[in-house]
């Protein structure tokens, strides 16, 4: 999907000369950029707590600290625009990036000795009392434990940690082939590592001691501790000699699909379930191999549980409850609100340079109109008739331009009943979360409607690529109301012939080379969708089915298309 266009129309010369630093329009046009880039992520963090996919914890883990590294750069930017203002921003961003840590990070097993332990020790049975059980030991016998902490330092000797994560991060179990893939590429990783030399001779002494005379050893491997203990793989025919790359091939079954399957299930990172494999003599002298001793079914209700933890400090909205001050960074409480805090207070830099009449250009005007919301207009040129020149505030009957005009007019359609429609002559303080930006044949309509944002834009000018595209990220409401009004404004959005790709509480939607008549007909189904989705209210739509939703509304919008009164 094609991100916005609107700064190849809003470029630096549409402001009147010495209006605005170059630097600080670069500014905001990076904040628009990277505010994109936000609500994508934020839009991945609410598609994994559908459940719909079971994926490894470091992809949450990896999606926090980009989030938290892109709302950084958002702040860098907005103090570019008023160093002042926002000076102790970074500490905020700071605050909520290390409570987003906390809850998304882990400890990992530690890499100290003991390495290993015989079973008949007094640590291991203080520690390790329930290994018995765990790999069906029936008779006394000696047994050697390969502690975790061989396996983290191993995973530390070898600088494997990142390398892992990188595969784990692709991790969808629900993609089969994908999964064994990965499966093998990990455990390829693990069969080629090594130890330093004096660790692998300890634990081929340690071996011959366990099995002298030339027997050999069976393997057993063991995921997690205590009573949550799951065998998942074993191995025999392995001589003393042999020791290391038996462990090494034990260790790999970590990453056995069946194994990934159970981890996955726990919504456990890969640190946390700790691997530890026991040696014993072998009863028998042929090689036994198997890692797929789990046969439990994969389930996400551990790692949608656990994101639930997460997600206040992350997706939840806190902001623009109502409509009330400018905000400021101590009004945030999540990451989300961040982003939101960077491009309002952004627009009204923007504005608020454009619209400074000392600076030489008073164009910004207030569209008023008979619904709760005013939208602050940027005329790039041919946007609005020449009777709007001498007047802050304008109405529908200024607006000259034909995809803005097509959008306000199903915006504004009386078939929808907004509550609150009746607003003041002027507010006391201006807002600019709402604005568009306006020629005769563009639009860019930016409308923060409660919790909810609104993006569509619109180019028809006979020169250019034809276009309409709409963005959708929502605030308000349960995840299964929220997931539900996503599901009627993709089904809507397709039946009108637009491209919809959606994810979490995101939606985007394009249509491409249309004749003017059919892009002037989905601006109007968008602005009446805007209408719709708001008065309804996210409670209402979460009680009907896609279907009926979509059904609602295409019955609204034939009767509103019949009917210009």
């Amino acid at each position: 999907m094609d991100t916005t266009r609107l700064f190849s129309h809003w470029t630096f010369d549409s402001f009147a000369p010495g209006s605005i630093p170059r630097v600080k329009y670069n500014a905001f046009c990076e904040i628009h950029r990277e505010s994109s880039v936000c609500f994508s992520l934020l839009a991945r963090f609410e598609e994994l707590s559908t459940g719909r996919e079971l994926v490894d914890w470091c992809r949450v883990s990896g999606l926090a600290a980009r989030l938290s590294a892109a709302i950084r750069d958002l702040v860098d930017q907005l103090q570019i625009m008023n160093p002042v203002e926002f000076m102790d921003a970074h500490d905020w961003v700071a605050k909520l990036s290390f409570y987003t840590r906390l809850s998304t990070e882990h400890s990992s097993t530690p890499a100290h000795p003991p390495y290993l332990l015989m079973l008949d020790s007094e640590e291991a049975k203080s520690g390790y009392s329930w290994v018995p059980q765990a790999v069906n030991l029936q008779r006394r016998r000696p047994a050697l434990i390969v502690t975790p902490s061989l396996y983290q330092y191993f995973i530390e000797a070898n600088d494997l940690r990142d390398k892992l994560d990188a595969l784990l991060r692709k991790l969808d179990l629900n993609n089969k082939i994908a999964t064994e893939d990965l499966s093998e590429k990990a455990r390829a990783l693990i069969r080629v590592g090594t130890l330093p030399q004096r660790l692998q001779s300890e634990l081929e002494i340690a071996a011959v001691e366990l099995a002298p005379g030339g027997k050999l050893l069976e393997f057993r491997i063991v995921a997690g501790t205590g009573p949550d203990a799951v065998l998942i793989g074993e191995s025999g025919g392995v001589r003393p000699a042999d020791f290391f790359s038996g462990w090494l091939k034990a260790a790999a079954c970590k990453f056995s699909s069946s194994a990934l399957a159970l981890r996955l299930s726990l919504g456990l990172a890969d640190e946390e379930h700790p691997l530890t494999v026991i040696a014993y003599p072998a009863d028998q002298t042929e090689a036994v191999d198997t890692c797929s001793l789990w046969s439990g079914a994969p389930d996400t209700g551990a790692l949608v549980a656990r994101l639930e933890q997460t997600l206040p400090r992350v997706t939840q909205l806190h902001v623009f409850q109502t409509q009330g001050a400018a905000l400021r960074p101590e009004h945030c409480r999540s990451l989300h609100d961040l982003v939101c805090l960077c491009l309002e207070r952004g627009l009204a830099q923007i504005f608020s340079f454009a619209g400074e009449p000392a600076r030489g250009l008073g164009g910004i005007k207030q569209l008023r109109l008979e619904i709760p919301v005013v939208i602050n207009i940027f005329n790039l040129g041919g946007g609005l008739f020449p009777s709007a020149a001498e007047r802050a505030s304008i109405s529908m009957e200024d607006v000259r331009s034909i995809p803005a005009w097509s959008l306000f007019l199903g915006l504004v359609c009386p078939a929808v009943a907004w509550s609150g429609a009746v607003h003041e002559e002027s507010s006391p303080r201006p807002h600019y979360s709402s604005y568009a930006v306006l020629s005769q044949f563009f639009m860019h309509c930016t409308l923060r409607l409660a919790q909810n944002l609104y993006v569509a834009e619109c180019c028809c000018e006979d020169a250019s690529e034809k276009y309409v595209q709409f963005r959708f990220k929502g605030g308000s409401g349960r995840n299964a109301e929220r997931r539900r009004r996503l599901e009627i404004m993709r089904l809507i959005l397709e039946g009108e012939g637009f491209e919809v790709i959606s994810r979490g509480d995101y939606l985007e939607a394009m249509r491409e080379g249309e004749e003017d008549v059919y892009l002037q007909r989905n601006l109007v189904c968008i602005g009446l969708l805007i209408a719709w989705i708001q008065s309804t209210g996210v409670e209402a739509l979460g009680e009907l089915t896609p279907e009926q939703g979509r059904d609602q509304f295409r019955r609204l919008l034939t009767r509103s298309m019949s009917d210009p009164n």
